[in-house]
């Protein structure tokens, strides 16, 4: 248990951000958001389509007796969660997981992404 606390913590980022992809880097690997082919994947394994995600949610996560750790899950279906993600940074990962729930809804009638809008 000693040893998996030592591993370089690889931080939760976003590391692509366009209209028709997102990627975010985080300790689990990377996960994709792909508006094209309306998935959402891991290391290039499809996870999920966009219509299973039911949601997109930010939980804190106690850790070595500790809390103020927080965590982002996609909900996939009633029984399937996928964790996407974790920091310490409570703004930062609300954040993130916004702007992953708003790449995954369209516009009706339209192939674009809803824009990400700070503070909306």
């Amino acid at each position: 248990r000693l040893a998996r606390s030592l591993r370089p913590v690889r931080p939760l980022r976003i590391a692509e951000d366009d209209p028709l992809r997102l990627a975010i880097d985080s300790r689990r690997g990377t996960f994709v958001a792909d508006h094209r082919r309306r998935t959402l994947s891991r290391n290039g394994r499809v996870l999920a389509r966009f219509v299973d995600i039911r949601s997109i949610d930010v939980v804190t996560e106690r850790t070595g007796g500790m809390s103020g750790h927080w965590a982002i899950w996609a909900q996939v279906g009633p029984l399937m969660r996928v964790k996407i993600g974790d920091t310490d940074d409570d703004v930062h990962a609300a954040v993130v997981a916004a702007r992953l729930a708003a790449a995954m809804v369209t516009v009706r009638n339209s192939a674009r992404p809803l824009p990400f809008m700070p503070g909306a």
